[in-house]
């Protein structure tokens, strides 16, 4: 897979893989006020954020060389 917007920089890229890491993190945090269904759907949406960051970073790791 192709890094889909050429306009962005390496520096953009790599704000918005700290800014999905920084979300999973938030959800992390608010998951333990909340009951254990809605707990499981945060944890979840969590991955997901880093799962992307991870890949989003893999992809722009061409960037830096």
């Amino acid at each position: 897979m192709t890094i889909p917007s050429p306009e962005l920089s390496c520096d953009d890229w790599r704000r918005i893989c700290d800014a999905l890491r920084y979300l999973g993190r938030d959800l992390h945090h608010r998951s333990f006020a909340v009951t254990d269904e809605r707990r499981a759907l945060l944890w979840q949406e969590m991955d997901q954020c880093l799962e992307l960051a991870d890949r989003l970073a893999g992809e722009a790791g061409e960037c830096s060389g």
